[in-house]
């Protein structure tokens, strides 16, 4: 009978219902413990990805931080090696100057010797010029040296010996 036959298909149905239910029940379960610790992982894997961004905005700052300290070292050292520059410049300078001080301070006091002899030393270029020029030079000798001198001394105006008037005039 056709109710017989849907009876023996239902119960068929049933019997592979059950044994496919067997296999497949543990593989659900499975699947929900595996869907559970696959959640756990992806909030652990957010966390620790979460600490990496964090880790990764700090290395960055840091990094920041030092390569802003190593230009600060970089300039100060360039301003360190400059002004060490300069302080050996001025060393170098000081002592090629130690040297020309002794020349300095001779030479301020034959300055000074020979400001006391200008007024006389001038007289007696006036003198050559104004009256030494028709003469040869061994009578002009004589007025420079002999006359001319000897009167300014006698004068008490401190003059040049034996002044080289040339020499004199063209300075």
């Amino acid at each position: 009978s056709t109710a017989a036959e849907g009876l023996c298909t239902y119960v068929r149905a049933m019997k592979f219902y059950h044994e496919a239910s067997k296999i497949v029940k543990p593989k659900m379960e499975a699947l929900a413990i595996a869907e559970n610790q696959m959640e756990a992982a992806n909030a652990a894997l957010e966390a620790a990805e979460a600490r990496l961004s964090a880790c990764t905005d700090k290395l960055a700052e840091l990094q920041r931080m030092f390569d802003d300290q190593m230009a600060k070292k970089k300039s100060i050292e360039e301003g360190a090696m400059v002004l060490q520059k300069k302080m050996n410049q001025a060393s170098a300078l000081i002592d090629g100057l130690a040297g020309e001080r002794t020349r300095w301070a001779e030479d301020a006091k034959n300055f000074g010797e020979q400001k006391k002899r200008l007024v006389g030393d001038c007289a007696i270029a006036c003198a050559f010029v104004s009256y030494c020029g028709p003469f040869n030079q061994q009578f002009r000798d004589y007025l420079i040296n002999d006359k001319f001198t000897a009167d300014c001394e006698a004068r008490s105006v401190p003059v040049t010996r034996n002044l080289d008037v040339i020499s004199f005039l063209a300075d």
